[in-house]
């Protein structure tokens, strides 16, 4: 098998493996969209995706012979069949990742919920703070004003001095009531954040997911997004893939014929026939010495090799023979470039 049977050989493999597993995706994608008549679905699409590759085939080898309205048909039949096509393989990534993503988004939407109660328990535990800023300075004033009323009274047990104490007094269980409140709070605050911080390392330790999350960390967006894009692109490439492959193989195969070359077989060599005398001059016994008989031959005729220079670059081919060679150009700059290296090298 040379070199050009192979490449058609792989091209065709790999065309067919590629088109069959964009129709066994697609059609699965669609049945799954068609649930309710699944198999009726399936066999439908199929079929289309095998009309879709006759269909390119057939344009290709006769577009020049087939009539207009059936070319235009097929060009746009098939176009729309690579769009359906796509969409059904869509429809099947989409679905798969739907069954591994059902945990993770789960947890997804747990972290969101517990981040807007630890907004609102921050929200909280910042005006207590406020609260309790104001209600220790407070405090403060009135223990200095206390101070004040007892270093100036000279009995120490008048009503206003009471009535400060008690002020006071409240406002110390008012500040020990705020400081409660605000570590219950925090202490809430700590534990959601806690729990969220679990759930985001089971999310980025899910071994099916795990790549896809650390993407979405990279670009700075949410996994449905990379995912989405990431699937965007394998549809753009699957199906036009599958179909360049198959117009690959046609033109191989359309053009295969251009290039094989039916080389004569050398079963043995030429035959080189002389041609008898054709003139004999007799001289008298005298002058025989002086000048011997001449005899004359047929010129020898070049033998003329095809126009083919495979003909001359076989590996059998007889250099030997000079006469079968050496009036072709092309062959006497072969024999100079390739055979006498190697006969001078030998």
């Amino acid at each position: 098998m040379n070199t050009r049977n192979s490449l058609i050989a792989v091209t065709s493999l790999t065309a067919t493996f590629v088109a069959l597993c964009a129709a066994l995706f697609s059609v699965t994608g669609i049945a799954k969209l068609f649930a309710g008549a699944a198999l009726s679905a399936g066999i439908m699409a199929a079929a289309l995706e095998l009309g879709k590759i006759v269909s390119i085939s057939f344009l290709y080898q006769y577009w020049t012979e087939i009539p207009k309205t059936l070319k235009y048909y097929l060009s746009v039949a098939a176009v729309i069949l690579m769009v359906i096509t796509s969409a059904g393989i869509y429809g099947y990534l989409s679905s798969a990742y739907a069954k591994v993503a059902a945990t993770p988004l789960t947890l997804n939407a747990d972290i969101e919920t517990m981040e807007g109660r630890v907004k609102s328990l921050e929200q909280d535990i910042k005006r207590k703070e406020d609260r309790l800023n104001q209600l220790i300075t407070l405090r403060s004033q009135q223990e200095t004003r206390l101070d004040n009323m007892v270093s100036k009274s000279t009995t120490g047990n008048s009503s206003t001095i009471r009535s400060a104490q008690n002020a006071l007094t409240a406002a110390d269980k008012n500040v020990t009531a705020l400081q409660s409140e605000i570590s219950n709070l925090s202490a809430q605050r700590d534990s959601l954040n806690g729990i969220s911080i679990n759930k985001r390392v089971q999310i980025e330790t899910n071994g099916d997911i795990g790549t896809f999350v650390y993407i979405a960390k990279v670009l700075g967006t949410d996994l449905d997004t990379v995912v989405k894009w990431f699937t965007l692109v394998i549809v753009l490439v699957f199906d036009p893939l599958a179909v360049a492959l198959v117009v690959a193989v046609n033109f191989l195969i359309k053009n295969k014929s251009k290039h094989d070359i039916v080389l004569p077989e050398l079963t043995q060599e030429p035959e080189i026939v002389v041609g008898e005398s054709t003139e004999a001059e007799i001289q008298p016994l005298d002058s025989v010495v002086e000048e011997p008989y001449k005899i004359y031959t047929e010129p020898e005729q070049p033998i003329v090799l095809p126009n083919d220079p495979q003909y001359y670059t076989r590996g059998d081919f007889d250099w030997s023979n000079e006469r079968m060679w050496k009036t072709n150009p092309s062959a006497v700059e072969y024999y100079n470039r390739e055979i006498l290296p190697r006969r001078m090298g030998s």
